[in-house]
């Protein structure tokens, strides 16, 4: 069943989701690609990079384009996605290499409503910038105009806006500096891909868990039929 489950997703991928992508990179890996929700223009993604879905955690990524907003989505190298999380733009987001964003978190470049003018479905968007090798912990919210430094920690469950400096980690609603990080070398997503064995055993035990004790016609309904 492995072997079919994983012709079906390169099938799907090529198929339906990469000609959603103005640039789609060489060994990305989208485990249960057809939970993945690509919407609009400009949407990039680099080299091996991971995005994990479920069907009842799907990732969003999204852009919005009208006569005076163009949203663009550049993912770069190595990053990992994990499932519900929610990526959605109407002027810039990039995120940077071996970038790691956990379960439910929430990046956005917008409002999407204005304060006083709620008919103001936009607002004023502003970029939002995360530099490389930054971690994002499980249900964060990542708001317009916030730029992360590199391999700084956003806790769980924060809200951040603004400006996060390099090598720190920050907590909270809003967030706030928890610690400063020793400077020095990091070791990144980047170094799992000089391991290939680890990083195809590290594959088979996400794809273990997320097929459980699933039964071939089972597996076929939720291709089709995924639950809501």
């Amino acid at each position: 069943m492995k072997q079919l489950f994983n012709s079906f997703s390169a099938f799907f991928i090529h198929h339906f989701l990469k000609p959603k992508f103005s640039n789609f990179g060489k060994h990305v890996m989208i485990l249960n690609p057809q939970h993945l929700k690509i919407f609009g223009e400009n949407i990039s993604i680099g080299d091996y990079a991971t995005l994990i879905c479920s069907s009842d955690k799907k990732i969003d990524i999204s852009t919005w384009q009208t006569d005076k907003l163009n949203g663009s989505i550049s993912l770069g190298n190595y990053i990992l996605i994990s499932p519900g999380t929610s990526i959605r733009s109407a002027e810039s987001i990039d995120i940077g290499d071996s970038t790691m964003i956990a379960s439910d978190v929430v990046i956005t470049d917008s409002d999407w409503h204005g304060i006083y003018d709620r008919t103001d479905y936009v607002a004023t968007p502003k970029p939002v910038k995360i530099h490389k090798n930054v971690w994002i912990g499980e249900r964060s919210i990542i708001l317009k105009g916030t730029q992360i430094g590199e391999n700084s920690i956003i806790g769980a469950g924060s809200v951040v806006h603004g400006d996060i400096p390099p090598n720190s980690v920050y907590a909270g609603n809003p967030a706030k500096e928890v610690k400063k990080l020793d400077e020095g070398s990091f070791v990144t997503r980047e170094e799992l891909f000089n391991d290939s064995s680890t990083y195809l055993q590290d594959l088979n035990i996400i794809e273990e868990n997320m097929l459980g004790n699933n039964s071939f016609f089972g597996w076929i309904k939720s291709m089709f039929w995924p639950k809501k």
